[in-house]
């Protein structure tokens, strides 16, 4: 088994995606991406913690 350089400690590195990002990403790159912001939202409200505006803002566009 490979260990991925983006991975350390066993943990994951963080995706970020901004708005430029956003708009050079295949339709089903943006659908994980969105579908991965709408669950951190969740996951965070549910833990009680801040979310990013940044992430609120991608969890909010449509799939």
């Amino acid at each position: 088994m490979s260990m991925n350089a983006s991975v350390s400690a066993g943990k994951h590195a963080p995706q970020h995606v901004f708005k430029e990002n956003i708009k050079t990403m295949s339709p089903q790159e943006r659908r994980v991406q969105v579908a991965a912001a709408r669950l951190r939202v969740t996951l965070d409200d549910r833990l009680g913690r801040q979310t990013p505006d940044a992430v609120k803002a991608l969890a909010k566009q449509p799939f």
